[in-house]
């Protein structure tokens, strides 16, 4: 199992042209920068890992943690 940090950005880095999201940062696996992380208003966390294609989509941070915990 992989330490998993999702570190907040600045508010000030989310794009006013989407409403839909609460909150933004940067995704931390082992330390090393691994992606992006996004907090929704539909109550879903999603996180972008460098290098590939799809988003992964949880119904919670911790589900979210947990997921790319085991993934990694």
């Amino acid at each position: 199992m992989h330490d998993v940090k999702l570190a907040h950005n600045d508010d000030t880095a989310l794009d006013p042209a989407d409403p839909q999201l609460v909150m933004r940062g940067s995704l931390f696996i082992d330390g090393h920068e691994a992606g992006c992380w996004e907090a929704r208003r539909d109550g879903t966390w999603a996180a972008h890992r460098k290098h590939e294609q799809n988003w992964i989509v949880e119904s919670s941070k911790a589900a979210l943690i947990e997921r790319l915990a085991h993934a990694a």
